[in-house]
């Protein structure tokens, strides 16, 4: 049976196994940012039996997916390669009603089709999340489902850097967050604007719903 692992950060499910007959094979699979520097929001989109997901979540939480990813892969025995898919590519629906807000996150294995599973659930679903051995498993049921491939986990684990990566440059003198008009760093008296430094901000003001 397939083991699952938490995901670091706030709101997070404990370690527990996943039930068999739970996974849905993911047709695509994308995370991205939405809107300016400063202000993003950050989501997952996926596509499963033809139908768009889309999983708004915290800048925290897509960091800690694409880390928990990147320690998941790095952990798994070799596989034989697989051969490419000649399918058409599907397009996301991002007007799709199932539309939700992440709260708890989980993350698995299935060794037997060599899949990794992503488990997300509605902020506003499950049990007491100080103590998730309290949430009962016939009303715990996951907003979001799916499993992907170990070239999708790669994807998703280097777009989720990529992305939060990409967040708000910081001054080189006061390491103050930087909008994209002039910037009075304290330590030249407020005075003098200084340069965008290719620096991320991680602690902007950036949300995920």
């Amino acid at each position: 049976m397939p083991t699952g692992r938490r995901i670091g950060g706030p709101g997070v499910a404990a370690n527990r196994e996943f039930r068999r007959g739970m996974e849905i094979e993911a047709q695509r699979v994308r995370v991205e940012a939405i809107g300016q520097p400063g202000q993003r929001r950050f989501r997952m989109l996926v596509v499963v039996g033809g139908e768009t997901h889309v999983a708004w979540m915290e800048k925290q939480q897509l960091q800690a997916l694409g880390l928990a990813l990147e320690q998941m892969l790095a952990q798994l025995p070799e596989a034989a390669p697989l051969l490419g898919s000649s399918a058409i590519p599907i397009e996301f629906d991002a007007e799709t009603r199932r539309q939700f807000r992440v709260g708890r996150m989980e993350l698995g294995y299935e060794e037997r089709t060599d899949r990794v599973v992503i488990i997300a659930h509605d902020i506003g679903d499950g049990g007491d999340e100080d103590d998730p051995g309290s949430i009962d498993d016939d009303d715990d049921r996951p907003a979001l489902t799916c499993s992907i491939t170990r070239d999708q986990a790669r994807e998703v684990s280097a777009d989720a850097a990529a992305v939060v990566a990409a967040g708000r440059p910081r001054c080189t003198m006061c390491g103050a967050p930087m909008g994209p008009g002039p910037h009075a760093c304290p330590q030249q008296n407020g005075h003098f604007p200084r340069e965008l430094a290719g620096v991320d901000d991680d602690n902007d003001d950036e949300t995920g719903g």
